[in-house]
């Protein structure tokens, strides 16, 4: 009969040992579920500090939901030895591929190991270093959308806050897989997260050369060779990789964790630069007229020829449309407005679903000019008037493609430090995100968070007496006022629905911040109605909904007509919604548990309980104010100037043909 554990859990099939204890295949006889177990084993000291560690490192890991940690259901003590409970995962681990393939391209580990650095980062942030990191440990789960990245066996890991008063903690810190292990490990120096950067740096090593930085076989003389010796530079062993890899491996195997990245967001920041595309700018010309890519190629011939520029051409909108298709790195558009078959004004929006980041410089002759205006409205980064001044459009060209690198980057960045952002386009485009992330697994995820719905409740009223340009220009007009308030106190704008900015905060204090962006929003645009008169595009008003708890991340939507939407859903949003509906113009309206995170901050009324669909939902407030002592100035809630972008010629960028940048009615 198969052994079990804690009751419940049959024991199958052991898969590994290590050095706490082993792993099995276990059987979850209530739930009627495979698991993994992990086992520590029996003839360890059973001190009462290192079960302390084990239980106290089990409790951290089950209250993360990261796509990147593995899943920790149940842990306790089984006849005195403490085991942990986790999910059973399909696919294989690193170092199983990379005994197959033997070594993978730059771009295949910069993916590996930004999935493993938001792993890192969620447990740092939790006071748990790894201490085991290696490609056993490091392992990659099939998915439809992509490879997914899961961190395994934090048997060895340490709560830091705890180290010092454990009474084996001392011979915790030798505990480690010797090739990859930190100079302070192989030492006995105190370990912390930077011990799991330079193991993570060894890991990526191995995997970009297909050899170890360190390889004596030899444990005395690998501990030296940890300790004092310089690893062969990169490039010399993958000659493909740049002088810029080398340098990255320099400071990140440094053997002072002073000298080394600081941080898993810095490093796998400094290691997503190494996989930056090509530094070609890709720029699609659309033009009928048959001399343009003679006359392009003739007056770029400098930039192609040193790589500097690359050509696509197209003579309408819809062959422009496929070659975005075919090549989706193209960063910038030059487009003719009037062309035969599809004109440039419909290529501007349909691109927007193709190729989200790209950047559109319309053309078209001085006299077009409701064109022009008409293309920057539907959020063309630039324009040029013919005949076309090369400087200027050059100047043009770099200033788009570097924007496009921006977004990118940013992008990136928050990949790496997993936060939701606002998806970015001149218009916030919003299924960039997803589009972006398409190449990397998006696993649902929990989250704590708030949810504000912000939405201009007299819009419709407004917009009956304006055409349809007038009507949104009003709407942008105060999005442009409301989106900075919610940026400037950490949230982002999860979509925009009509007439309403429904945002998302998350992380500390994000009911306080959410309320915050919320009356400021709503002060800002009453101030400028007021300042404004009667007329004012700002006097549409808002009414406010707030909700806090947990909330369900993840892309969804359909990937075969190529759109997925990177949202949060669940109760808390469909409730936010709710109470915006309910909010009269100017009111702010939040729930129960909202309030009792934020009732000694801001000033609220009681506005009763609320039900829905029969269901009591608990009571809500009406937020007033700020609480403001009496013995200190009334607080101002900051808001945010927003200054135009100015291009190289000093002239504002986006700024129409007409020079207005306030909305007006037709």
């Amino acid at each position: 009969m198969a052994q079990q554990i804690g009751g419940k859990y049959s024991l199958e099939r052991e898969l590994d040992r290590g050095g706490m204890g082993s792993i099995w295949i276990a059987f979850d006889t209530k739930l009627r579920r495979r698991v993994a177990l992990k086992l520590m084993r029996p003839d360890r000291p059973g001190s009462s500090g290192s079960h302390e560690l084990f239980e106290r490192e089990a409790m951290a890991i089950a209250q993360l939901h990261n796509p990147h940690v593995v899943q920790v259901y149940d842990y306790g003590i089984d006849g005195g030895s403490p085991y942990i409970v986790m999910e059973l995962l399909e696919g294989e681990d690193l170092a199983a591929r990379l005994h197959k393939r033997g070594s993978l391209p730059l771009t295949a580990v910069s993916q590996i190991l930004m999935q493993a650095a938001r792993a890192l980062g969620a447990v740092h942030g939790e006071g748990i270093i790894h201490r085991d990191l290696k490609p056993a440990n490091i392992f990659i789960v099939p998915g439809e959308t992509g490879e997914n990245v899961k961190i395994l066996d934090f048997g060895v890991a340490t709560v830091l806050q705890r180290q010092a008063a454990l009474d084996d903690a001392g011979a915790l810190q030798a505990i480690g897989t010797p090739s990859y292990m930190s100079p302070e490990q192989v030492e006995g120096r105190a370990a912390d997260s930077r011990t799991d950067l330079w193991s993570l740096s060894v890991v990526a090593y191995h995997a970009l050369t297909g050899q170890l930085p360190f390889q004596s076989k030899d444990s005395n003389e690998l501990m030296v060779e940890i300790t004092s010796a310089t690893p062969k530079a990169p490039s010399t062993l993958v000659p493909e990789l740049s002088p810029a890899v080398d340098r990255f491996f320099e400071r990140a195997l440094s053997k002072e964790p002073g000298n080394r990245f600081q941080s898993v967001g810095e490093m796998a920041a400094a290691f997503a630069a190494l996989a930056e595309p090509r530094l070609t700018t890709k720029i699609l010309v659309i033009d009928d007229e048959p001399d343009v890519e003679t006359l392009m190629k003739a007056r770029f011939r400098d930039q192609v020829r040193r790589k500097h520029y690359h050509f696509t051409f197209a003579v309408d909108g819809r062959s422009a449309l496929e070659a975005l298709r075919r090549d989706p790195d193209i960063e910038v558009a030059l487009s003719d407005i009037n062309m035969p078959g599809m004109d440039g004004l419909t290529f501007l929006r349909q691109a927007a679903e193709v190729s989200p980041t790209l950047k559109v410089i319309m053309v078209s002759a001085y006299s077009d000019m409701a064109n022009i205006r008409a293309a920057m409205n539907r959020g063309a980064h630039d324009f040029l008037v013919k005949p076309i001044d090369f400087k200027d459009l050059e100047a043009t060209i770099e200033n788009a493609s570097e924007r496009v690198r921006e977004i990118r980057r940013s992008i990136r960045a928050t990949e790496e430090n997993g936060i939701l952002r606002m998806f970015v386009n001149d218009g916030i485009v919003d299924r960039l995100l997803p589009v972006i992330r398409a190449a990397d697994n998006l696993a649902g995820e929990h989250v704590q968070g708030t949810v504000a719905f912000i939405d201009l409740c007299g819009f419709q009223r407004h917009a009956r007496s304006r055409s349809a340009d007038a009507a949104i220009r009003l709407l942008n007009a105060n999005f442009e006022i409301i989106v900075p308030e919610i940026t400037a106190r950490g949230g982002v704008v999860d979509k925009f629905i009509g007439d309403a900015v429904m945002a998302l905060f998350h992380g500390k204090d994000h009911g306080r911040r959410a309320v915050e962006a919320s009356l400021a929003a709503r002060d800002e645009l009453s101030r400028l109605a007021e300042r404004s008169g009667k007329g004012s595009p700002y006097g549409c008003g808002v009414s406010i909904g707030v909700a806090s708890g947990d909330l369900i991340s993840g892309s969804i939507g359909s990937r075969a007509i190529g759109r997925l939407d990177y949202t949060v859903l669940g109760a808390v949003v469909a409730r936010a919604a709710r109470l915006s509906l309910q909010a009269n113009p100017g009111q702010i309206l939040i729930d129960e548990k909202l309030h009792a995170q934020v009732h000694e901050t801001f000033i609220c009324e009681d506005g009763g309980r609320v039900s829905s669909a029969g269901d009591d939902e608990g009571r809500i407030f009406d937020v007033r104010s700020l609480v403001v002592s009496a013995t200190v100035e009334p607080l101002q809630l900051p808001t945010v100037p927003m200054p135009r972008e100015r291009r190289k010629d000093g002239k504002a960028r986006n700024e129409s043909p007409q020079g207005s940048g306030t909305p007006t009615e037709d």
